[in-house]
């Protein structure tokens, strides 16, 4: 079996109280106005927390030239026993499913629907690492495998009965597992640039807890048509740094000892929709997700540590994913409750399209 099926086994063996398991795939069309995510989930509660275990599809369509359509979210609710492991390698959830270089499914709630059925091909040929060198081996509350790496899309999504053909869409696909959820996460992820077609940039700041004295762990993973910066690896990722200086936007910077970066992704925040993820104890993390995200990165270089920085390259992008997890909401977005399966009802959003300035850092 090829290690990219190995890493899609499931962990969950039938048994297991206070887990949960999750593959999901994020598809971004090349010219960045439209984009998909699609999620299998398991979830058992823990022990005395209450509720049953589940299995979950959940399906977001973005488009951002859409006035009246920039998101839909839903989620479809089945029976534990609603999971098949199957022989492939794959897993089937209901009538969808996710095997070796395909998956299909659909999901409708709330009067909208979303179904897809689509092919990925290409990338690396196994799973790759976007953290520190032996973070896999620590015992971790969430583990992560980065499956399937800078893949292209092809077949169809359809949403609200338009059907779209998915043409040459890059993107990725996740598979995660374990106890606890991290309280505090922020993912970015741009496999496109306009100046340079071989770079790829994907960050992920987390804080397992937001407790006084629980760090925050950025690793900024950076590869150009030139080299693979090592931003994500010891010690450079103590170096890293990621903030949110406003709803929907990203700021980040990283440095080894003779280049560096600094950038920003935003996205136009009528296309923000959230999920509450629920942690086997009980308790709530909630998620706000654009995957038409912006972004931009200036590069530095120096001969040497004790020389001046010099600019050397911006990069821009279209083509993005941008995701904030945490305890509180985020002002404006609708959420999908734990327990429901369309976004909450809100008032229809203002008619302001402005984006932030186009500064870095």
């Amino acid at each position: 079996m090829p290690s990219s099926e190995r890493a899609n086994l499931p962990r969950w063996n039938g048994h297991q109280r206070g887990f949960f398991e999750i593959w999901f795939l994020v598809v971004l069309d090349p010219g960045g106005d439209r984009a998909w995510w699609l999620r299998y989930t398991l979830f058992t509660p823990a022990p005395g927390s209450g509720g049953e275990p589940r299995a979950t599809m959940w399906a977001a369509a973005f488009d951002c030239a859409s006035k009246d359509r920039p998101a839909v979210a839903l989620k479809a609710i089945h029976p534990a026993s609603a999971f098949t492991a199957l022989p492939s390698g794959g897993v089937r959830i209901a009538d969808s499913e996710l095997t070796p270089g395909h998956c299909h499914g659909q999901v409708a709630s709330g009067g909208h629907a979303i179904a897809w059925d689509l092919r990925f091909q290409g990338g690396s040929p196994g799973p790759v690492r976007r953290e520190p060198r032996g973070t896999a081996l620590l015992p971790l509350p969430t583990h992560v495998t980065h499956v399937h790496d800078d893949v292209t899309f092809e077949g169809t999504v359809t949403v609200d009965g338009e059907r779209i053909d998915v043409k040459g869409a890059p993107g990725l696909q996740k598979h995660l597992w374990g106890h606890r959820r991290l309280e505090e996460l922020t993912w970015l992820y741009c496999p496109r640039f306009r100046e340079d077609p071989a770079a790829r940039l994907e960050i992920m700041a987390v804080r397992a807890k937001r407790k006084r004295g629980h760090p925050q762990l950025s690793p900024i993973y950076l590869r150009t048509r030139d080299t693979e910066h090592t931003f994500h690896e010891m010690p450079h990722v103590l170096l890293s740094s990621v903030t949110s200086p406003a709803s929907g936007e990203l700021t980040f910077r990283a440095a080894s000892a003779t280049v560096a970066m600094e950038g920003r992704a935003w996205c136009d925040p009528r296309t923000l929709v959230g999920y509450a993820y629920r942690d086997p104890t009980g308790w709530d993390v909630l998620v706000a997700q654009s995957d038409v995200a912006r972004c931009e990165v200036q590069l530095f270089s120096r001969p040497h540590p004790f020389a001046a920085w010099r600019p050397t390259e911006k990069l821009t992008s279209t083509v993005g994913a941008l995701e904030f997890h945490g305890p509180e909401p985020m002002p404006g977005v609708r959420y999908i409750p734990w327990d429901g399966t369309a976004l909450e009802a809100r008032d229809a959003p203002g008619d302001s399209e402005d984006e932030p300035a186009l500064g870095t850092g």
